[in-house]
């Protein structure tokens, strides 16, 4: 498991392509480095993917991947982070 965030890359087809299928936490940015959504999958590329094709994040440009090994850590992680960064097209859940 990464300790940390991986470097932000550009959100492109080719950046995409070089991240792990695994399960893992990501982060999409803006063109200033803020936050614009916090995301957990079992196939981070996919999800990645989907996201770029589907534009559904406006002026998303970068992301950054954490991989991890269980769904459970993906849904605590994804929880701090979505508490610390306030990501723009997140909802909270109350619990």
């Amino acid at each position: 498991m990464g300790k940390r965030l991986g470097t932000a890359q550009r959100l492109t087809k080719d950046n995409i392509e070089r991240t792990p299928d695994r399960i893992g936490i990501y982060v999409i940015k803006n063109e200033r480095g803020a936050a614009q959504y916090v995301g957990r999958s079992q196939q981070v590329k996919t999800r990645l993917t989907q996201h770029l094709s589907q534009k559904d994040i406006p002026g998303a440009r970068s992301f950054q991947v954490r991989t991890l090994t269980s769904k459970e850590q993906a849904e605590n992680l994804e929880g701090r982070y979505i508490q610390r960064y306030k990501p723009k097209y997140n909802v909270l859940k109350n619990k």
